[in-house]
């Protein structure tokens, strides 16, 4: 068990935004990070705590963290900068027995489909499996942040996978973003690949149910569905529209650019989460993204921004 009194990193995010409901429906006292005066206003009037700080002292950032009972880090950061700020938070609760949770993300499973294939591999959290070279850093930080487990803090990592719904995120609205840029919803190549999916409110729920049983040194994934590219893609063409096609990777590069056309599709990142399901007893209550792009939050978001 935790105590009741939650600082949240992240709390203005997608998916800060649904952790702080979360926990506040759950009669938690949820207080946010704001960067800004203008960030911190929109918590408080959400009816949250928010502490306005500099994001980039991580010791200031410990020191504030060390008030609360546990904490959430939601928020994202340069890959490169996370070890140095999450390791001066772990060190202040080291001995504590407190809470702390750190957001990654099934990116670090990722295998190349630069041909938009399907591929079978398929991992739950323990699984072995090989990062690609751009994201060891990022297992790195979860290893050395599950370690804490060993000093005293309950440390624990939430690996959520594709997140969708409130008509936001990341590789659904890139879609959408395709058709405003060329009139059509795009997928690369065969557009069989896939990450595996998770609502948002779904995914709010885990960080709950980690504060209130989860192990110290436990990696959670977040697991709800499956859906390639191209039948996400196809979803949004119905939704608004217009046509469905395959592109190249030169082509993707000009739409999403070159970071994101390989991140967001031309890799493979399938997950499983039965450690989320037996230790948590977590259960997903939203299974349709499909429905969601066509008729839901997606449809009326981006139906809407023509009006």
């Amino acid at each position: 068990m935790t105590g009741n009194n939650i600082f949240v990193i992240g709390a203005s995010g997608y998916v800060g935004t649904a952790v702080c409901e979360n926990l506040n429906a759950a009669g938690k006292t949820v207080t946010g990070l704001a960067r800004s005066s203008e960030s911190a206003a929109m918590i408080r009037a959400k009816g949250y705590g928010a502490i306005e700080a500099d994001a980039g002292d991580p010791e200031a950032i410990a020191e504030l963290a060390d008030r609360f009972d546990a904490t959430i880090i939601s928020a994202a950061l340069p890959f490169e900068d996370e070890a140095d700020f999450l390791r001066a938070l772990l060190d202040r609760y080291s001995g504590s027995g407190r809470a702390m949770i750190f957001t990654s993300g099934t990116a670090v499973l990722s295998i190349e489909t630069p041909h938009g294939e399907w591929r079978e591999e398929n991992f739950a959290e323990d699984d072995p499996f090989t990062a690609p070279a751009w994201m060891q850093v990022r297992v790195d930080t979860e290893d050395m942040f599950r370690s804490y487990a060993d000093r005293g803090v309950r440390a624990m990592v939430v690996r959520p996978p594709l997140i969708w719904g409130r008509g936001a995120s990341y590789q659904i609205p890139a879609i959408f973003d395709s058709i405003e840029k060329t009139g059509s919803a795009c997928y690369r190549g065969l557009g069989l690949n896939l990450y595996s999916n998770v609502h948002v409110d779904d995914l709010a729920d885990i960080y709950r149910l980690a504060l209130e049983k989860g192990q110290a040194g436990a990696l959670y994934h977040a697991v709800a569905g499956e859906a390639n590219f191209r039948s996400l893609a196809e979803a949004a063409a119905q939704a608004m529209g217009c046509e469905a096609r395959s592109v190249d990777t030169a082509e993707a590069i000009e739409i999403w650019g070159e970071r994101f056309a390989p991140l967001f599709f031309g890799v493979s990142s399938r997950s499983r989460a039965p450690r989320t399901r037996a230790e948590l007893g977590w259960e997903p209550r939203y299974l349709d993204v499909i429905g969601d792009i066509c008729y839901g939050s997606y449809k009326n978001r981006y139906s809407s921004k023509g009006e």
